[in-house]
């Protein structure tokens, strides 16, 4: 049951995040590799960096709008909310089950930092697992678009079904496991930062009775704080996945930017800098807090009703 609920309050997110997880996609794809494809010079690229269509929140915003109407927003929503699903299911019930038996806590039973990033970390690796054929087909159909509007490589896929089809024939069963050390990274990151700093601060608002028996407000202000430290750590290595997972493959299924995650750090820093790893904070910032804030909020909120549930049968019985 702690997977299936893990997997629910992900997907009950995911669907309020989604708008900024496609503008976070195009940010962190527009201008890849572009002195490189283009041999565009200091002056040359100073124009082109004027003509971005997703220079800012805002203007990614107006520009999607403009090329594929406002749902274009909510580019990849099946794909999206199946990763999140899939992915939360194995990465949250495996760290409930954790905390279940105490193996992140101290003898004491208070919560050991060590313990709690180590088995977010691993909790995070079994999820991105599962869930990486689902991530690559998110990140290929929110990068889609039209004319001056697209960034990236095209894949031109027609639905989460269809994207499943033509990689199968391409690539086969591997071909979907692509990259998969790009959400490997990012997710195991993001994952130890997000439950290890979410548990210690809800274990601090309750052990100091701040918010008293208010499950809501001790669960959204971890969220809120949790979010921050998420996104601080995990934007590098979820722009890499992004490009790892959206560039094009050669007939032998090989990419055509990227040979590994190593290869992809290391061009994107020496072509576009380093402050390239951090294209899109805002937009993933404003993706990951809303989405911590409502899947952990989530999270808890039916964790409880659960308990609630199993002891008025208890009760009755």
């Amino acid at each position: 049951m702690d997977f299936v609920l893990g997997g629910f309050s992900a997907a009950c997110a995911g669907f309020f995040s989604n708008p900024f997880d496609v503008i976070k996609t195009r940010q962190q794809l527009q201008g890849e590799m572009v002195s490189i494809q283009h041999g565009i010079k200091d002056l040359q690229l100073k124009a082109e960096k004027q003509k971005q269509p997703y220079k800012n929140i805002f203007q990614s915003i107006k520009s999607i709008v403009k090329s594929e109407g406002i749902r274009g927003l909510q580019k990849g929503l099946p794909s999206a909310l199946a990763f999140q699903f899939c992915m939360n299911s194995v990465r949250l019930g495996t760290y409930q089950t954790i905390d279940n038996y105490g193996y992140n806590r101290n003898t004491n039973g208070e919560l050991n930092p060590g313990l709690c990033i180590l088995w977010g970390g691993i909790s995070g690796i079994f999820g991105s697992t599962v869930g990486c054929p689902l991530y690559m087909i998110k990140t290929q159909m929110q990068a889609q678009s039209y004319g001056k509007y697209a960034v990236g490589f095209q894949h031109g896929h027609k639905s989460t079904l269809d994207a499943f089809k033509r990689i199968l024939a391409e690539s086969g069963v591997r071909g979907l496991w692509r990259g998969w050390t790009g959400i490997l990274a990012r997710t195991s990151v993001g994952s130890s930062v997000q439950l290890s700093t979410f548990s210690k601060t809800k274990d601090f608002l309750i052990g100091y009775e701040v918010f008293a028996e208010s499950i809501v407000l001790t669960a959204f202000t971890s969220s809120i704080l949790s979010g921050f430290y998420t996104s601080l750590a995990m934007n590098p290595f979820d722009t890499i996945a992004t490009r790892m997972f959206n560039q094009g493959v050669n007939a032998e299924g090989k990419g055509l930017l990227y040979k590994n995650l190593f290869d992809c750090f290391v061009k994107t820093i020496r072509v576009e800098g380093l402050l390239a790893l951090y294209k899109g904070f805002t937009a993933n910032y404003m993706r990951i807090a809303p989405h911590t804030i409502l899947n952990l909020t989530f999270w808890d909120l039916f964790k409880n009703w659960k308990d609630l549930y199993y002891d008025s049968v208890v009760y009755l019985e």
